[in-house]
């Protein structure tokens, strides 16, 4: 009789991150708050951490080369304090440089897989939109399930204020909790234009009426239309007739053609512009009111600047970061005899993370050191010409140019700055997507962006410049660009088309 019971054997290959790893791994995607944060936290835990008042080494000379982090030679168990009779013959100078069982791990590169979505540190931030809307929701004296049902609704806001359908399909996915969930459902319906609001539920009218009552007026809206109307019936004496055209003839307001709502409202062209104009005090992006954005005082890592020859080079900032060292009063109880072997064995823990500590911070401003090197070499047009002069670069550029995994490359440049003759500069805006022209050079992104953004600033109100418009000004101006490119930059910077542009007189 098979009871369906076996055993079976199997090789796989995986990867497996050392704590001392994963903690250099977390060091370098902090940015320079956050270390000085996490600093202060092992100061207070660990007795053998100490920290020097950090020197003002702002100028530090970059003759010398970068230093480059290495492994650890020799078996890992070389100094496992931990073993008994050691404590008197330890070589201190030989285990500072070698540090702490399994060191190798930290020198290695950080690329591979990325084990840090738990591991991020939360940045210091302002509320986002989905809490200023539930602090809202705290004030409303709601039933529970009218309440759970606004929460999910909060749940559904994008970016940009408007409501959108779950990711996935929670009507036909069997193991979702929300498809279980009936007013979740009937929301879903609603959402994805199954079921009008008007016919859904008393609970689920009443909590998209909730959440579209909430500040900034139109959020929580699931089209323009309704945003707009949103904000129209919540303006003392807003205009009747402005209020009519977005109820009834929205298509042909979207378009323009005046005279057909003149016509169908039996009003005159003159009017209608009129309405229209009173329109323009209504915003079509109400997320933007809200601040989404975490917001932090940006320190720099480090400064680009011109030597005595003219050269640009990379000067690290130190004075921000404290200096650490190991405090040698408790390392001293290693040596001594009448020491309990409980206080050894504390001392053996504290040591091991006070070296682990040191040497990732360490790692990390290296790697940042030799990364921003790589890309002054890689944009040295953008330090020596101007912001205009940025070129295409991605990821992979840097990484190849280093020896370094994309993915590391990454988390030294997220949250980091520097201090360019230009301002003060985020990594990762050094790299962008480009364009290819017919002689196969390439344009950055940021210029083309920049351009359209003037080009937009500078057009005639009344006769806004289409997309292909814009296309046909930058090829003037030396950049060959889609028409299809250009809409896709223009929504970047969150411009409307030419219709929506247009000004009224």
């Amino acid at each position: 009789m098979d009871l369906g019971i076996q055993l079976k054997q199997g090789m796989k290959l995986e990867q497996n991150l050392s704590p001392q790893m994963l903690q250099s791994i977390k060091m370098l995607q902090m940015n320079t708050i956050e270390l000085q944060t996490a600093i202060s936290q092992e100061l207070e835990v660990n007795p053998l951490l100490e920290a020097d008042e950090p020197a003002d080494s702002r100028m530090e000379s970059l003759d010398e080369p970068v230093r480059e982090s290495s492994g650890v030679d020799g078996d890992d168990n070389s100094y496992d304090l931990m073993e008994p009779g050691t404590e008197n013959s330890i070589d201190w100078e030989q285990y500072m440089e070698d540090g702490f069982r399994n060191a190798e791990a930290p020198y290695k590169d950080l690329g591979g897989k990325d084990p840090d979505e738990d591991l991020r540190p939360e940045p210091t931030r302002g509320l986002s939109m989905q809490e200023v809307l539930k602090n809202q929701l705290r004030e409303w004296k709601r039933p529970p399930q009218i309440v759970k049902i606004v929460e999910y609704l909060i749940g559904c806001i994008g970016d940009n204020g408007f409501l959108a359908p779950a990711e996935k399909d929670l009507l036909t996915d069997e193991n979702s909790e929300e498809q279980s969930d009936p007013d979740i459902a009937e929301v879903e319906e609603v959402l994805q234009n199954k079921k009008k609001l008007e016919d859904a539920s008393y609970p689920v009218q009443e909590a998209f009426h909730v959440l579209q009552s909430f500040t900034p007026p139109g959020i929580g809206a699931r089209d323009l239309r309704e945003c707009f109307l949103i904000q129209a019936y919540r303006i003392p004496d807003f205009s009747p007739l402005a209020i009519q055209i977005l109820e009834k003839h929205f298509d042909a307001l979207r378009e323009l053609r005046y005279a057909t709502i003149a016509k169908a409202l039996n009003v005159s062209t003159e009017e209608v512009q009129k309405a229209v104009h009173d329109l323009s005090v209504l915003s079509p992006h109400p997320g933007t009111q809200i601040n989404n954005v975490p917001t932090q005082a940006i320190v720099p890592d480090m400064e680009v600047v011109k030597d005595g020859k003219g050269n640009f080079k990379v000067v690290m900032y130190h004075e921000y970061i404290p200096h650490l060292h190991i405090n040698e009063t408790y390392r001293q109880i290693l040596q001594q005899p009448n020491a309990s072997k409980k206080d050894k064995e504390y001392v053996r823990e504290k040591l091991n993370a006070a070296n682990t500590f040191i040497k990732s911070i360490d790692n990390r401003h290296s790697t940042i050191e030799l990364v921003m090197n790589a890309i002054l070499e890689k944009q040295h047009d953008f330090f020596a010409k101007g912001p205009e002069n940025l070129k295409p670069m991605i990821l992979q550029d840097i990484a190849d140019k280093i020896n370094r995994d994309p993915s590391t490359v990454n988390r030294a440049t997220n949250g980091k700055y520097v201090d360019t003759p230009y301002g003060i500069y985020e990594l990762k805006q050094f790299f962008s997507s480009g364009v290819t022209q017919s002689d196969g050079t390439s344009i950055g992104s940021a210029k083309i962006l920049d351009t359209i953004k003037d080009l937009v600033a500078n057009e005639d109100r009344s006769a806004p410049l289409s997309d292909q418009a814009i296309a046909d000004a930058l090829e003037n101006q030396g950049m060959k660009v889609a028409r299809r490119t250009v809409a896709k930059y223009r929504e970047e910077l969150k411009i409307l088309p030419a219709r929506l542009r247009k000004a009224v007189k």
